[in-house]
């Protein structure tokens, strides 16, 4: 075999392997419960020159998403380090979402199928009915 097969074989390997392990989550339904954006009042950054202009560059603005997903067994609170320019994930309080958690991280679908990453911040045991 050249190397460039070889090559071609293992990277081919190694895609289909990254298919498989995204295909692999256990996905579970749950139901959009709050959605919270924080900005930070007073934006502190340096601001580096344009080399090729002498303007100041700015940084983008950051903010903190947090939401809050109840599943049937417990209550989550996700949490999104991101900049304005950062895609936002469509909430509609009390509407349904699909979720796979992973460790620390948590996967969520949006309407389109389009996954996103976010840090699991609590998880909290709902109580069952019967406790009630």
């Amino acid at each position: 075999m050249t190397r460039r097969t070889l090559l071609a074989l293992l990277l081919g390997a190694f895609i289909v392997g990254a298919a498989a392990v995204a295909a692999e989550r256990e996905w579970q339904d749950g139901t959009w419960r709050e959605y919270n954006v924080e900005r930070p009042r007073v934006l502190f950054s340096t601001q580096t020159r344009d080399p090729n202009s002498n303007l100041p560059r700015t940084t983008a603005a950051r903010e903190i998403r947090t939401y809050i997903i109840d599943t049937r067994t417990h209550r989550l609170e996700l949490r999104q380090d991101a900049t304005v320019d950062t895609p936002r994930i469509d909430v509609l309080v009390g509407e349904p979402v699909q979720l796979a958690i992973e460790k620390k991280n948590v996967y969520v679908k949006d309407g389109d199928g389009k996954e996103h990453k976010l840090s699991l911040r609590k998880q909290t045991r709902l109580e069952a009915e019967s406790e009630k």
